[in-house]
């Protein structure tokens, strides 16, 4: 059985931090498979005891996830994800420039893909892994993330109207024209687009599609007697059918169809969690 807590970042590090997750408890023999959409978010994983396997798309084949891994943008429905054994793992969930900021790459390079922390971050990661390993509790490891990354504030505590637009765009569930964005940023639109994607790794328009599909899907797992239509209505889609639409292209099946893969995993249903959706557990 698995228990899964989230937790907001502390003021001084929201620009940069939507969330902390954790996950522990056993999987017996038969491992949990979660299909994941398109998302917006960029994760960093710890995981300190079993690591996660990786299923490709049409294949039986699985690759074990590195031990600490950068998750960029994923922009369709791509790997399966297989959980068994021991399961210890905290994942630090970074806003949508929140990444880039930190630690200075260009998001395109993450984009649709996951990687080994240790060859993206480098020397700063042994270390850390060691600190947050030596403690099991949520907030102890929270406390230790939080003195790390305020001491990378430093020289990087700049306002950025990028950010602050890419930002406010995930707050809103999606709900946000470009234009709009671009001018409160003063930057022109084609500007703004350019420094949009290499901070995010998404062009806005479909982030913002992503972000929205996302936080249409995280309202019906915490409400699921509310019906589709009313979903669609309260994330401004058209209608029912371009919900479906946008359904079909980031997951590849229909919303009762992807909904009924992940009934069996509620563990993980923090993974489409929104702004408007998280939790204190």
């Amino acid at each position: 059985m698995l228990q899964t807590k989230m937790a907001p970042s502390s003021a001084v590090l929201r620009p940069y931090v939507w969330a902390y997750g954790m996950t522990t408890g056993q999987v017996g023999p038969i491992p949990l498979v979660i299909s994941l959409p398109a998302r917006p978010k960029q994760l960093l994983t710890f995981s300190f005891e079993d690591t996660y396997r990786i299923r490709r798309p049409d294949s039986d084949h699985s690759d074990a996830s590195p031990r600490v891994a950068v998750v960029g943008p994923q922009t369709h429905a791509g790997a399966r994800l297989s959980v068994c054994g021991s399961i210890d793992s905290f994942t630090i969930h970074f806003q949508a420039c929140g990444f880039n900021r930190l630690f200075g790459i260009p998001m395109t390079e993450l984009t649709d893909a996951a990687y080994d922390a240790y060859a993206v971050i480098g020397p700063q990661i042994p270390s850390f892994e060691h600190q947050l390993g030596d403690v099991s509790g949520f907030g102890e490891r929270i406390k230790l993330v939080e003195e790390r990354l305020i001491r990378m504030l430093v020289c990087r505590n700049t306002p950025d109207q990028v950010a602050i637009a890419a930002n406010n765009l995930f707050a809103s569930n999606g709900i946000h024209s470009v234009s709009a964005m671009a001018a409160e940023s003063g930057l022109s639109p084609r500007q703004f687009e350019r420094r949009f994607l290499a901070q995010v790794g998404v062009p806005p328009k479909l982030y913002a599609r992503i972000i929205r599909f996302n936080a249409a899907l995280d309202h019906k797992l915490r409400l699921p007697c509310r019906a589709w239509t009313q979903i669609a209505n309260d994330h401004e889609f058209y209608d029912q059918m371009h919900l479906v639409h946008d359904c079909r292209a980031f997951t590849g099946e229909s919303p009762s169809r992807f909904l009924a893969h992940l009934a069996g995993v509620p563990e993980f249903h923090t993974f489409f969690a929104t702004e408007n959706g998280l939790r204190n557990q």
